[in-house]
């Protein structure tokens, strides 16, 4: 932190409010706005809203990245989500980070395009404040003043927050990267440099280095981290199983062959579209598998054709069978009949005799 900022920090009463000493702070901070936090911001979700009047000012008018640095230069990656004006991915690693609190401060100062200072003034009544830099796309429209957060009501439904022991369960249960950041999976070397995050939590060791290697080799095929786009607050256990299964179902595409039943990828497919739900990329998978089904489904669509025009053949033959037996039957009788015939003409043979030896 440099001189001037400690000099005006130790100028801050420590018995006032923490707003009266965020308002110390920012005093000539220009532009700038204060954040109050509230429980939504520093659990939950993670979200942290940003004053509408202020980004409409001043940051890009797309969604983009945002990157944080703390007085020790360690990055934060936020992603800044323009229709909703709010910080999302990466924001719950820098609040985790500086042990954020509900009621805590923050002072935002945009000191050139763009790029802003924040100061972290504790709900408790410290005479130290911490410092960090954000920085993000250059932005063409910066106008010095200062833009005061619009109040924010905090969402009281218990049901948008879990129960503080499992947040510090998914804590435990993973290892918390300080140094979290969003980086393009082409950025990655090799496998070696190959990590795994999950809301800011390295989940590594949730699964076996195979499947972590085929995981990667997944990801650098599509060029992009599939679990990217999980939803926020997903327990990292459970992210890791749903990477394992992908693996597996993966695998299992590749060994698809010509006697694999339908239902059996059909139950894939439900899998992957539930994974899909909660934000894995996994729509290629899907798309493969459809294909293979579609295949499938023509050759059985084509066996049951024929199985059904063998059956009218069948059908058939067993018309002309009984219509042959008939007409066996038919020619037995006739042949009695001629025989009976015959044996009559020749009885007649008197009858014959008589009248040709009749007087003229």
């Amino acid at each position: 932190m440099d001189l001037i900022n400690q000099q005006k920090i130790s100028c801050v009463d420590e018995s006032s409010s923490a707003m009266d000493r965020a308002q110390a702070v920012a005093t000539n901070l220009y532009p700038n706005f204060l954040r109050r936090l509230l429980k939504s911001h520093v659990t939950g979700e993670f979200r942290l809203n940003l004053p509408k009047p202020f980004c409409d000012a001043h940051l890009p008018k797309q969604s983009c990245v945002l990157v944080l640095l703390d007085e020790n230069d360690r990055e934060y990656n936020t992603k800044y989500a323009v229709g909703k004006n709010r910080l999302t991915s990466g924001w719950k690693s820098f609040s985790i980070a500086h042990k954020l609190l509900e009621g805590d401060i923050l002072v935002f100062q945009l000191i050139e395009p763009c790029k802003f200072k924040v100061y972290i003034v504790k709900a408790t009544r410290l005479t130290q404040v911490d410092g960090a830099t954000t920085t993000a796309l250059p932005n063409q429209n910066f106008h010095p003043e200062s833009i005061e957060a619009e109040p924010e009501q905090e969402n009281t439904n218990p049901t948008e927050y879990p129960h503080e022991h499992d947040y510090y369960s998914e804590i435990a249960n993973g290892k918390r990267s300080s140094e979290y950041s969003l980086i393009n999976v082409k950025d990655v070397k090799g496998f070696k440099d190959f990590t795994i995050y999950v809301d800011g939590i390295i989940i590594d060791s949730e699964m076996p280095t195979q499947c972590k290697a085929k995981y990667y080799e997944l990801c650098k095929s599509r060029n992009m981290f599939l679990h990217e786009n999980l939803v926020q607050g997903l327990n990292g256990k459970l992210a890791a199983e749903m990477i394992s299964e992908t693996i597996k179902i993966a695998d299992a595409i590749r060994a698809v062959d010509s006697k694999t039943a339908p239902a059996r990828m059909e139950g894939w497919d439900k899998t992957l579209k539930a994974f899909e739900d909660l934000g894995m990329v996994v729509g290629f998978l899907r798309v493969r598998i459809h294909e293979l089904l579609s295949i499938s489904r023509e050759n059985q669509a084509s066996v049951r054709l024929k199985r059904v025009e063998r059956d009218g053949a069948e059908e058939e033959m067993r018309a002309l069978d009984v219509k042959l037996s008939r007409v066996k039957t038919r020619i037995e009788k006739i042949d009695s009949e001629l025989d009976a015939l015959g044996a009559e003409i020749e009885g007649l043979d008197p009858v014959f005799k008589e009248i040709a030896h009749c007087p003229w």
